[in-house]
């Protein structure tokens, strides 16, 4: 099958979700070699056949030849259809491309903070702020990593008292009001809240994906307390260093790395 011919995708490339998956896209042959254009060019290149904010929310699918312009899953949609046909069919079920749309707002307006990087905040290609779906995604980083950390402490003991899941989600959510108080307390913008918010869970989020691998292992072999706590800090002190690094790149506080960990091992103290 061809690449889909005389069509260009206006991506983030700040964006290291966004610059992946759309060279996944020109590599697998769905899209030509001059199927990306950064958002930047983009605009310039495109002025008046776009939705320049609707653009940074969606990535925009432009046809070069008539001036169509698609954005978000329907861009996706179409570009997928163009090397498989069969998948024109989703397009006419309402109700899964409703869900499909609501999945790819979920990622698109958290994208900045699932992976940010070092010009976090002079950036053009910048989604809108959207409450609920940060909201939605520091809850579900927060519930998933203490299931992760519920199902490890059982590794840590009896090194350390047995845990609940009542325990581990008081210990994560105090997290989140812990940081939000102190931010509020210097008079933080609520942009700048909500973006710390979202990066520190997924700090915490990519600590507990680290975890899995020790939960895996323990299945097959059995091992010393100490080897998954001494696995558990090497986490940790990674966990700490890319805080920092994110903090550096929004912006934010330097010390709220410090006040992050001074919480855990204020819970630590509580907990012994």
């Amino acid at each position: 099958m061809k690449p889909l011919k005389n069509h260009t995708l206006l991506y983030d490339r700040d964006c290291p979700l966004c610059a992946l998956y759309t060279d996944a896209f020109i590599k697998t042959g769905l899209l030509d070699e001059n199927g990306r254009t950064a958002y930047e060019e983009g605009i310039t290149l495109y002025a008046g056949k776009l939705d320049e904010t609707k653009a940074c929310n969606e990535i925009a699918l432009i046809n070069t030849r008539s001036g169509n312009v698609t954005y978000g899953v329907e861009s996706l949609l179409l570009i997928l259809a163009s090397r498989f046909p069969s998948l024109k069919i989703l397009t006419q079920q309402k109700v899964l491309v409703l869900i499909l749309k609501k999945i790819y707002a979920f990622i698109s307006f958290n994208r900045k903070v699932i992976a940010t990087s070092a010009n976090y905040t002079t950036q053009t290609c910048v989604p809108e702020f959207k409450l609920f779906y940060r909201l939605l995604y520091i809850i579900l980083s927060a519930v998933f990593t203490s299931t992760i950390l519920l199902h490890y402490s059982r590794l840590l003991y009896p090194l350390l008292p047995p845990s609940n899941m009542t325990r581990e989600y008081l210990i994560c959510f105090g997290q989140l009001i812990f940081q939000s108080a102190i931010l509020l307390c210097i008079r933080s913008k609520k942009t700048m809240l909500f973006d710390y918010l979202g990066n520190m869970m997924t700090v915490s989020l990519l600590g507990a994906l680290l975890l899995i691998p020790a939960l895996l292992v323990h299945h097959w072999l059995v091992l010393s307390p100490f080897l998954f706590l001494g696995y558990f800090f090497a986490v940790v002190m990674c966990m700490f260093l890319h805080h920092m690094q994110r903090v550096k790149n929004i912006k934010a506080p330097f010390w709220l790395s410090y006040t992050w960990v001074a919480y855990r091992c204020l819970v630590l103290l509580l907990i012994l």
